[in-house]
């Protein structure tokens, strides 16, 4: 079996239903599936990917307005590499494309809120992996380019910022967690209603249970308001290193969370996921209410 047959199956297996006389399998597909991959190389020599799995990546994304010669491939390469964790692939979006994403902030910050806030919550966002679900930067489809997506996804960022300091300052501290999020299900409302106290216990626990470096690295985010760079001039490591150890702080803090309250709670497997992911959107506030308490 050749290789381009290879790619042809891959992308095969990943069209989504009805998709295939869109696309059909021949020379024509093999070339523009080779071209894709040649493109998506020469831009980013470094990296290494998987052909197959990047054709299904890519199959995956697609739709019937989709046109393979129209894609962003070297951005989709990049991103889909970021999306498995490569840390030769971050460290290229955070040299080659992250600094140019906070140009679209200027004059869209919320009072109080900095470059650096957004970045790393940015960061956070698209690279953070959940049990449930891969890193938000795999929804990349390559239909446009990589940096206007990126910037629009800090744009919605600031926007949800500035809806947790509304909140937080409107809020009492224990009624945080009862508060509903924009188009919010009356269920799952009544969810995080009915288990916020198991939920919080659970949260502190695991909290506590982190290491001392790693509740160190909170209160400076969360408590001091430091950015990452800011952070690693105290460790002197690089930011990068940094915003990946936060990443790690956060998907332990998740994991313990979930463990403690799966062996507590009475509930039904979906009911579960939809309180964990509820729990999920109000992360950030809940570390910043509890590490100023502690």
């Amino acid at each position: 079996m050749t290789q381009q047959t290879l790619l042809t199956e891959a992308f095969g297996r990943a069209l989504p239903l009805g998709l295939n006389d869109r696309f059909p399998q021949g020379p024509e597909l093999d070339a523009s599936l080779t071209q894709l991959i040649g493109s998506a190389r020469q831009s980013w020599p470094l990296l290494d990917v998987d052909d197959a799995l990047f054709v299904e990546h890519l199959a995956g994304r697609l739709n019937k307005d989709s046109v393979l010669s129209g894609l962003h491939a070297a951005d989709l390469y990049i991103a889909f590499s970021c999306s498995l964790g490569d840390p030769v692939a971050m460290q290229a979006l955070e040299r080659d494309v992250l600094p140019q994403v906070p140009a679209v902030l200027k004059g869209n910050l919320p009072p109080g809120m900095t470059q650096d806030d957004v970045m790393q919550a940015l960061r956070l966002k698209l690279f953070l992996r959940q049990p449930e679900a891969p890193a938000a930067i795999s929804t990349y489809s390559g239909r446009g380019a990589l940096l206007h997506w990126m910037r629009a996804a800090a744009l919605r960022v600031t926007q949800d910022f500035a809806r947790a300091r509304k909140l937080e300052v409107a809020t009492p501290d224990e009624a945080m967690i009862d508060t509903p999020a924009v188009n919010e299900d009356a269920d799952v409302v009544y969810l995080k209603n009915q288990y916020a106290p198991e939920f919080k216990a659970a949260f502190q626990e695991a909290m506590a249970s982190l290491s001392q470096r790693d509740q160190n690295l909170l209160r400076l985010q969360y408590l001091d308001g430091m950015s990452a760079e800011e952070i690693g001039r105290i460790y002197q490591t690089h930011r990068t290193t940094i915003w990946r150890w936060l990443t790690g702080c956060r998907e332990d803090l998740l994991k313990k969370t979930r463990k403690l309250l799966a062996e507590r709670l009475k509930v039904s497997e979906s009911e579960f996921s939809s309180l964990m992911n509820a729990m999920q959107s109000d992360l950030d506030v809940s570390l910043s209410r509890i590490l100023r308490k502690a």
